[in-house]
C-alpha cells in the first residue's frame, strides 16, 4: 500500500486519524522546499531529506507522532565560512494533546506535550523544527582556528551592521 504523503506545510486533522492503529505518513519535497528550508536555517544546502512518521491516537484527546528523520545538509563553518557537510539521522517522538476546558474532567499532566493547532497536528512544522534542532549548532571545519582577530572578521556576517555601529559609538 502507498504511504500517504505530507509536505513541509502539511497539517493533519486528528479526526482523520484511525484509532488503535498506526497511521503512516511520508514527507514529499520538491527542490523549492529544500531551498526554502536551507534559507530558513541559514544553511548552504539540503541535499537529501527523508522523513517517515506514524501518528497514533493513544488516548482520548492524545496522539503520539513517532518516526525517523534523515538528511544530508551543508552548513558554513562559523570560523572560516568553508562548507561543512553533515548527515543527520534520528528518531522523533512527540505527543500532542487537545486542550480540555471542561472543569469536571480530570486533567492529566503531560509534560512536554504539544497542543493541537485548530484540531490539527502541524506535522510539517514538527518535522522541519526537529531537523533544525538536530543539526550541529556551530559547525566548524576540522582545522578551523579556535578564534580569529577583529581584523579577520568577515564584513558580511549577520551582525556586521550592528558591530560597525557599536565601534562607532565607542569612539
Amino acid at each position: 500500500c502507498l504511504m500517504p504523503q505530507f509536505s513541509v506545510t502539511s497539517e493533519i486533522n486528528v479526526e482523520t486519524i484511525r484509532p488503535d492503529s498506526d497511521n503512516f505518513f511520508k514527507l514529499s519535497t520538491h527542490a523549492d522546499d529544500l531551498l526554502a528550508l536551507a534559507e530558513r536555517f541559514g544553511w548552504v544546502a539540503i541535499n537529501n531529506l527523508a522523513i517517515e512518521l506514524t501518528v497514533r491516537k493513544v488516548a482520548r484527546h492524545c496522539w503520539d507522532v513517532r518516526g525517523q528523520i534523515s538528511a544530508d545538509i551543508i552548513q558554513s563553518c562559523i570560523v572560516t565560512g568553508a562548507p561543512v557537510a553533515e548527515s543527520i539521522d534520528f528518531q522523533i517522538d512527540e505527543r500532542y494533546v487537545r486542550a480540555v476546558d471542561q472543569m469536571d474532567e480530570v486533567e492529566v499532566r503531560l509534560d512536554g506535550a504539544e497542543p493541537l493547532k485548530n484540531g490539527a497536528i502541524d506535522i510539517g512544522e514538527l518535522a522541519v523544527q526537529s531537523l533544525g534542532l538536530a543539526a550541529t549548532a556551530w559547525p566548524r571545519v576540522e582545522n578551523a582556528p579556535d578564534s580569529y582577530s577583529v581584523g579577520d572578521q568577515r564584513s558580511d556576517h549577520p551582525f556586521a551592521g550592528l558591530s560597525a555601529l557599536k565601534r562607532q559609538n565607542q569612539k
